[in-house]
This record gives C-alpha cells, sequence and structure tokens, in this order.
C-alpha cells in the first residue's frame, strides 16, 4: 500500500511539472484566454479606409493594407476573430476612445495627448509628414502659411497645421477622398498628410507632386481602449513575434511597393 501511494504521489509530481514545462513554452496565442474584448471570441477594431497602402478597399470592397494585414495575424495569434469596423478617421479615433472599438487601427501617430485617451502598443513603423500640390505650384515649407492646406480631420497633419498657421489657412475634411477632390478642383491649394500616403495617392494621381516638410518623424501603433492592458500586452507579444521573424516587415515592402 505505502508503494503504491508513493506511486501516485511521484506520478502527479511528475505531472505537475510537465504542466509547469507547458507553461513557460506557452506561445503568444495563449495570451488571449486572459483578454477581454467588446464581444467574446472576436477582436473589433475601427479604421479609416481611405489611407493607402495602410488601410484602404480593393475592387471587391474588402479592407485590406499593411495594418489589416497586420492585425489579422495578430488576431489569430490571439485566437480571436478580427472585425473591422469601416467610419471616418475621426469617427475611427473616437469609437476606441469610448469603448465602441477594442482599438483603432488607421495609422494612429503617437503623441502625449493620445496617450492621455488610449493605451498604445508597441510601434511598428515610422513616417513624416509631407505637402501635396499640383505640379508648377511650387509650394514648399517656406511658403506653407501662405497657403489654404487642406487635411483629413484629426489627424497629425491637422493639428500641425491649424497650430502653425491658424484656422484660416486651414480647410478639413472627414476623407482623404473629399480632400483630394478639393485639391483637384482647385479649392485648397494642398494637402498636409503622410509622405507614405502621398506617394500612394500621387502614383494614382497623375499632376501632383510632393515636398517634403521639417516635422519630426512619427511612429504608428495602434491605440488600445484605455485599461484593457490585456489586450495590449496580447497585441504586443504577437507583434514581437511577427517582427523578429520578418513577417511585419515584409507585409510593409509588399504594400509600399504596390
Amino acid at each position: 500500500m505505502k508503494k503504491t501511494i508513493a506511486l501516485v504521489c511521484a506520478l502527479v509530481i511528475v505531472l505537475s511539472l510537465c504542466a509547469a514545462c507547458g507553461s513557460s513554452s506557452a506561445p503568444a496565442a495563449d495570451a488571449g484566454s486572459a483578454i477581454t474584448t467588446l464581444e467574446a471570441g472576436k477582436l473589433t477594431v475601427s479604421s479609416s479606409p481611405d489611407f493607402p497602402p495602410f488601410e484602404y478597399t480593393d475592387d471587391s470592397g474588402a479592407i485590406v493594407g499593411i495594418e489589416p494585414e497586420i492585425m489579422a495575424l495578430i488576431a489569430d495569434k490571439l485566437g480571436l476573430e478580427l472585425v473591422i469596423d469601416a467610419m471616418d478617421f475621426d469617427s475611427a479615433l473616437l469609437a476606441a476612445q469610448q469603448g465602441k472599438s477594442d482599438a483603432v487601427v488607421s495609422g494612429v501617430t503617437v503623441t502625449e495627448d493620445r496617450k492621455l485617451v488610449y493605451d498604445f502598443t508597441d510601434t511598428y513603423i515610422s513616417i513624416t509628414q509631407a505637402i501635396v500640390s499640383k505640379e508648377g505650384s511650387g509650394i514648399t515649407m517656406e511658403n506653407l502659411g501662405e497657403q489654404t492646406i487642406g487635411v483629413q480631420r484629426g489627424t497629425t497633419g491637422h493639428i500641425y497645421a491649424e497650430d502653425d498657421y491658424g484656422t484660416d489657412h486651414v480647410v478639413a475634411y472627414d476623407t482623404y477622398t473629399t480632400v483630394f477632390q478639393a485639391l483637384m478642383n482647385d479649392q485648397i491649394d494642398c494637402i498636409l498628410m503622410d509622405d507614405a500616403v502621398a506617394k500612394a495617392y500621387i502614383a494614382a494621381n497623375p499632376g501632383l507632386v510632393m515636398a517634403e516638410s521639417t516635422y519630426e518623424p512619427e511612429n504608428f501603433a495602434f491605440g488600445v481602449s484605455k485599461g484593457n492592458t490585456a489586450l495590449v500586452e496580447g497585441i504586443n507579444a504577437a507583434l514581437a513575434e511577427l517582427t523578429a521573424d520578418g513577417t511585419v516587415q515584409a507585409i510593409v515592402d509588399k504594400y509600399m511597393a504596390e
């Protein structure tokens, strides 16, 4: 009997050790079990899909781009289904801030003011502001303050333009589609926007040029609803894996080339 008890005890110890070993090597996907989202089993993100190559709609109407592809892989690692709610940029920011989405995934620059209302994930890319105008306009950073500047509402370009040149020189639109329509119709002189996105629009709209700005580089990250620490940690763990194995860079390179 004592031998039987001893064997049972030994077996319990071995099983406990095996369980402990298994938990220490768990992949990032296991983090999903501790994550709370708006809807169980789903990761709901708000996004403005007029921001190529970061997010936009393809010919079939599907939302594609750098961030949707990265976020789909992250959601899969967390054992969650990705749901993208499309809306204008300002509304996408508010949705995450008000807890109507789990996160805003829409080319969001990390700023001190935004840190007050979101818990940001790690940065995955840096960009800079650029000036888009018609060929022959001669618009540069030096004479930007003399122009009527078009921006997308709520973006850092919007913030910089109003802070530096005043509201009289700035016209804000809900989407970049309408900003570019205004430029082509001579309702504004130029656009202040992220350089990678500017290149995508210029490639699709002959007759436009880009000038560099002197603004500091900006870091893009995903803005999670304030207080959802488990989700931030889960996304960061998955993002670290995707960065380490080269997946993030491959996705960025693919869409930048397109």
